[in-house]
């Protein structure tokens, strides 16, 4: 009879923590759902912003942008507020190159820089083509499914770390009891 005693804090441990296990693999396809999303949203968004520009080859003046299209760096945009159409910038008129493409020129009025999409230039040595209106609108909205999807991902993370924590407290309370329970008998 005491060792049916015995059993059942170890019955109750090993349940707490398959469910533990269990819901913390239960929402482990939440995550890579949603970090699929945001990566295919990435990959439009980089396709978008990295259109093919008109290449000309140089002659007559040309204004030089120099050292290179952009400076060093980029900052990651807030992809739940940030609205592309208003951080949109068109420094560019007539014809321009850049040290980077001394043998070239680019038409001015089918460039743009944008400081929230330059997080996804992939080739910094070309200037980046104007985007349209209905461009930067379906950006704005791939951005909203980034910022939705990767706070989902860090709630979820979060919710697994929770459980655990909660499953091995209540397992180390338990096992407490069952020690104490064992030294008194």
């Amino acid at each position: 009879m005491r060792t049916t005693g015995r059993l059942v804090p170890l019955i109750g441990l090993a349940a707490l923590l398959l469910t533990v296990a269990g819901a913390a693999f239960w929402t482990l396809p939440g995550i890579e759902t949603a970090n699929a999303e945001a990566a295919r949203a990435e990959r439009k968004v980089i396709e978008i912003v990295n259109q093919p520009i008109t290449h000309l080859p140089r002659s007559g003046p040309v204004d030089v942008f120099s050292p290179g299209w952009f400076h060093a760096g980029a900052a990651k945009p807030d992809f739940n507020t940030v609205d592309i159409r208003s951080t949109q910038e068109r420094n560019y008129a007539g014809h321009v190159t850049s040290d980077l493409n001394p043998t070239e020129m680019f038409n001015g009025s089918e460039l743009e820089f944008n400081a929230m999409t330059k997080y996804f230039y992939t080739d910094r040595t070309l200037p980046k083509k104007r985007l349209s209106s209905s461009e930067m609108v379906e950006i704005n909205g791939l951005y909203r499914v980034i910022g939705r999807d990767e706070q989902a991902v860090l709630i979820r993370w979060l919710s697994i770390v929770a459980l655990a924590i909660a499953g091995f407290g209540c397992a180390a309370l338990l096992l407490v009891r069952r020690t104490g329970s064992l030294a008194a008998g």
